[in-house]
């Protein structure tokens, strides 16, 4: 399955093997993400990943790619892998599949991506691809580049390979010209392509086709017959171009088009390759016509940011841009004080020392706490770096430019330069304003429901996420903790990527970076070595470990090794909590649950031994589920202890809100493990969430606490149940505070319930969530229609309906079906405040009656 993997991988890191990838230095995320990265941005083609929710749920519509020649590449398709499709087997699963996509969305071709758990157990994805190819009469293409054979720039190189053998030379241009060329490793991240392809076509160069960025399946077929291959992303794909040079006698060069000094460059090199093969000066004559007044408009809108002359900046990114960003950086007169080199290969670090010189400040560590070290000790001005270290810079009250894939702005060509001068000069003065401002501020201080149940042999557009998201989410909400995911690193660092978009905060996340030597050999011995440097380095209170599909199937032994590991950590405070999450079953709330019933299960104590309390105070356990917002774990605490009580929540998100410190490996600000230790001696527990009924029942079990449960906590008549338990286990009154908000609360739904009465609202989010959302609408007289989200996917959503509940993926449905989409649930990322949003008790239940019904008006004006 993995033939010829040997010829990109070199075994080690040596600086002669330049043309391979080094494992240590491939990217932070696995080959499988790599693939997808090079061959999802083929517009007219489907991507089905052939594995257990989490590879396709944590990624789907997660990069910046855009294009003109359709949307395919912004779907998300998967088989779901369950245990049992594990067990038996799942081939024909597959070919249904494939066959179900086909009639779905007509592509021009298929993609089908082998992942950790299929290729583990042997799936031959080529023969059922023979297969359906035949029947089909298209392209059904296997993609073997499962996520435990090696780092995301070999996932990269898999993909050209496969280009290479599949696609690349099977069709015929209509036809051709003299200046046809190939634009290779380009994926027209937030529009980048589209600042620099009319210059060349003013300057009479055309792209014959585009490897990948805002391409058809068609386009790449006939690539062959270019006279010019343009590597943009040497990195990633320089095997493309290096073979077809072999096959096809195609030369290439490899450019850059990011800044003013690399785009001249670029277009003049461009233009020597064709003069050196025709007898044609008019080439070279209109590139320096157009370089002459592009350069001209350009030094004219950058007088605007010459403030930026003299700025410092840490500029940490990978591949092409490691090196072209310095010139563009350079370019505004922005001084390099730090270049984090983990991303790039050994020729990206020659290419920055032929920029910058020898002396270059080219540094390998870039872990977050050297990051913060560097940025303050070379007095930066800014990061420039991914998305990931976004809310690292920003806790700290850094200036940060996003530049790698997940942004929305683009940077390449003269414009891009323009737009990246405006970026960096947004952030800096942003935060010295609201420097400014945060010293003054701290000087002045039923039966109208209907579940809709379909399932398939495919699921596009996924709605469901792995039980490791939700167990790492939990983890967020205990001070001093830390989840590892034990399996390929591309595991941990999808879901960090999408937990940091939904929080927009740094998220503590960490991986057991499984390779294809562990899968065979046994990996207990990773959990141990990762667990014992994470101890000596960050000496964590709590660290969960979480199994994913692949360690789950190759039968690794946690449990023992967890027990090596605790005698060897013993003399550390840390607790160690193994929670087994595959992603073949269950969903992000059922991850969520187990995390919080392993973590009573591990951590509390009998009440003999827990910590002492003061037997007036009467303290409680409150069991969240994973659908409250961070700002509603604080309205809940205000809530609880207005009667006087003293509530230990288990998790406690609110740190998530926005007001954590400082930046650290570990989540800050959660429940305490002292406070985990004393729920044994609580004297009530109260569950949010059906949910979290389990946990509620093992509190029950060991030390005798009675509980109840809340299906939820918004709407009226459950905000009015959820008040007077607290006013029985008190013996005190509701405070006149919440009595008002009741009284605002019934006229706000007075107001508002025209707009409602018999408007049909489909809900598709995770199973407490739902519920909550389906009391408070009933209540205000609505027909309510449920998606089972681990059953369905967001293309199956069909009908005629007023608004869609769900969550940001489902924004291209809504745009399908022509209705508004009110976002809320995970992950939520197209909208601003979600963090902030109080969805509970008597206020937050007007807020989400008034945001709803003000989505419901939009459709009639």
């Amino acid at each position: 399955m993995l033939t010829g993997i040997d010829r990109l991988m070199q075994s080690s890191c040596e600086r002669e093997k330049k043309e391979k990838i080094c494992r240590s230095r491939g990217g932070e995320s696995c080959a499988f993400d790599g693939a997808m990265i090079v061959l999802q941005p083929i517009a007219d083609t489907a991507h089905i990943v052939h594995g257990p929710i989490s590879c396709c749920g944590n990624s789907w519509e997660g990069r910046g790619t855009l294009s003109s020649k359709g949307r395919l590449h912004r779907m998300g398709f998967t088989t779901d892998m369950t245990e049992m499709d594990i067990i038996y087997g799942s081939e024909n699963k597959l070919y249904d599949a494939i066959l179900r996509a086909y009639e779905s969305v007509r592509p021009k071709a298929i993609f089908v991506h082998a992942t950790c758990v299929s290729g583990l157990i042997g799936e031959d994805i080529e023969a059922v691809c023979k297969k359906a190819e035949t029947f089909l009469g298209i392209r059904v293409i296997p993609v073997n580049a499962p996520g435990f054979v090696g780092p995301k720039n070999l996932g990269n190189r898999i993909a050209g390979e496969v280009l290479l053998d599949y696609v690349i030379g099977t069709g015929e241009p209509p036809f051709t010209t003299d200046y046809d060329i190939n634009l290779i490793g380009e994926y027209n991240i937030a529009g980048d392509l589209w600042l620099v392809e009319p210059l060349l076509k003013e300057a009479g160069v055309r792209i014959l086709s585009k490897i990948t960025g805002d391409s058809t399946f068609e386009e790449i077929t006939y690539a062959h017959r270019a006279k010019l291959n343009v590597v943009v992303c040497s990195r990633a794909l320089i095997n493309i171009a290096r073979e077809m040079e072999r096959r096809y006698g195609i030369p290439y060069i490899e450019v850059s088009f990011f800044g003013k000094t690399e785009m001249l460059q670029a277009l003049r090199l461009i233009a020597l390759n064709f003069k050196s093969q025709i007898s044609n000066l008019k080439l070279a004559d209109k590139i320096e016509e157009i370089i002459m007044r592009e350069e001209k408009k350009l030094d004219e809108k950058l007088k605007a940011y010459k403030h930026l002359k003299g700025k410092k900046a840490v500029l940490y990114t990978g591949g092409v841009k490691s090196w072209s960003f310095i010139s563009a950086l350079m370019d505004l007169g922005i001084e390099i004080v730090a270049i984090g080199t983990k991303k790039s290969t050994f020729e990206d670090e020659e290419k920055m020392k032929e920029i910058l010189g020898e002396d270059a400040p080219l540094v390998e560590d870039v872990t977050p706490k050297n990051l913060l070290r560097l940025i303050k000790e070379r007095n930066a001005d800014i990061l420039i770096a991914g998305g990931r270290n976004q809310y690292l810079a920003i806790k700290e009250g850094f200036p940060f430019v996003d530049v790698n894939q997940e942004r929305h702005i683009p940077y390449a060509g003269y414009d891009g330069l323009i737009n990246f001068a405006e970026q960096i000069s947004n952030s800096m003065r942003f935060f010295q304003e609201s420097g400014d401002r945060s010293q003054k501020t701290e000087i002045r201080k039923k039966e109208s429901l209907k579940i809709i149940n379909h399932k398939s042999e495919i699921t596009i557009n996924p709605l469901k996420h792995s039980q490791s998201i939700g167990a790492a989410i939990a983890f967020q909400g205990i001070d001093r903790a830390l989840p590892i995911i034990h399996g390929a690193q591309g595991c941990s660092f999808l879901a960090k990527v999408l937990l940091t978009k939904h929080f927009r905060e740094p998220i503590a996340l960490a991986s057991t970076k499984l390779f294809t030597e562990d899968v065979v050999m046994g990996s207990e011995e990773n959990i141990i070595k990762v667990v014992q440097e994470i101890v000596e380095r960050n000496n964590p209170d709590v660290i969960g470990i979480l199994t994913s599909g692949l360690t789950e199937v190759k039968g690794d032994d946690v449990t023992s090794a967890m027990k090596d590991l605790r005698f060897k950590i013993k003399d550390s405070k840390c607790q160690i909590v193994h929670i087994s999450t595959p992603d073949y079953e269950g969903g992000l709330e059922t991850g969520y649950a187990k995390a919080v019933e392993a973590v009573i299960k591990f951590i509390v104590h009998s009440p003999q031994s827990a910590v002492n309390k003061k037997t007036i105070d009467c303290f409680i356990n409150v069991l969240v589920g994973s659908h409250l917002t961070p700002a509603d774990f604080t309205e809940l605490r205000e809530i609880v202890e207005s009667f006087g009580l003293k509530p230990i929540i288990l998790p406690d998100l609110s740190a998530l809100d926005g007001s954590r410190k400082g930046f650290s490996a570990l989540a800050i600000g959660g429940t305490t493990t002292e406070e985990i230790r004393a729920m044994g001696s609580s004297d009530f527990t109260i569950a949010i969430g059906a949910s979290m009924e389990s946990a509620a029942m093992i509190l029950k079990e060991r030390f005798g606490i009675e509980y109840r449960v809340f299906e939820s906590i918004s709407g009226l008549k459950d905000a009015d149940m959820f008040m007077e338990t607290l006013s029985m286990l008190s013996g005190k009154p509701i405070a006149k505070k919440y009595e008002r908000q009741r009284r605002i609360l019934i006229d706000g739904m007075r107001d508002a319930h025209f707009y409602y009465g018999n408007k049909k609202i489909y809900v598709a989010l995770e199973p407490d969530l739902t519920v909550q959302t389906m009391h408070w609408l009933d209540e205000m007289g609505a027909v309510v229609e449920i998606v089972d989200v681990n059953s369905n996917d967001l293309f199956s959503i069909q009908g005629h309906f007023d608004l869609l509940i769900s969550n940001s993926h489902a924004e291209d449905t809504a745009k399908r079906l022509g209705v508004p989409l009110y976002q809320m649930g995970f992950p939520v990322y197209k909208v601003l405040g979600n963090n902030h949003k109080v969805t509970i008790g008597y206020s937050g239940t007007l807020s989400l009656i008034n945001e709803v019904a003000n989505k419901l008006l939009e459709v009639h004006q």
